[in-house]
């Protein structure tokens, strides 16, 4: 299976890229970085390309050939409207290519009961509020109104941190996933983990879903 990486440089594309690596997977990874960045084994069959997300017609080129595209784009800390804007682009590339979708989402438009989402909720913090309303933006607008691309879109915890690979998660669709201290979190590496699953098992097809210790 040959899977593409977008966005592959980040702090979440890097263990997407890690993880997809360890599986076997022949790699296509749309980042800024060179391949010597990634530190792969030699045998991992890898292909780097630089490519703006805007330039859909390039990017339904760069996307012609892989099996599924991940993406782990992330809009400017001063400019979080793009999200959406970015996401239309992606799944038009996906459309043009013939090419199922896994889009990195945000926890803000998650459940925290019946009638508020965790952005809306009175303890989410303030500095984070206009990623999570574009990231919403983008699930309302983009993603749950596309019914020809196979996209599937996945919001990590509340609290996403770099730590290790545990492989012992739970996942959910609409709901943020917390323990019995109402904490919520999830490392990068078990975030990594559930999105290679996620295209192996292919559970949420046209669907957000969640993970979360």
């Amino acid at each position: 299976m040959k899977i593409t990486i977008l966005g592959a440089g980040g702090n979440i594309g890097q263990r997407i890229s890690k993880e997809a690596a360890a599986r076997g997977y022949e790699l296509s990874l749309i980042t800024s970085k060179p391949e010597s960045f990634f530190g792969f084994e030699s045998e991992v069959k890898v292909t780097t390309q630089k490519e703006d997300i805007f330039e859909t017609e390039a990017l339904a080129e760069a996307f012609k050939g892989s099996d599924v595209v991940i993406s782990s784009y992330a809009p400017p800390q001063d400019n979080n409207p793009l999200m959406t804007a970015a996401s239309a682009s992606l799944i038009e590339a996906a459309k043009k290519a013939d090419v199922r979708l896994i889009a990195v989402g945000g926890a803000g438009s998650l459940y925290v009961a019946e009638n508020t989402q965790l952005v809306d909720a009175p303890q989410f913090p303030e500095e984070y509020k206009a990623v999570a309303l574009a990231h919403k933006d983008a699930l309302e607008n983009v993603y749950y109104k596309e019914d020809q691309v196979n996209w599937t879109n996945i919001s990590p915890a509340a609290y996403i941190f770099e730590g290790e690979r545990t492989n012992n998660f739970r996942t959910g669709e609409n709901n943020l996933i917390a323990d019995a201290e109402g904490k919520s979190a999830i490392s990068m590496e078990d975030f990594a983990v559930a999105i290679l699953d996620e295209v192996e098992n292919k559970n949420f097809i046209k669907k957000r879903f969640t993970v979360g210790y």
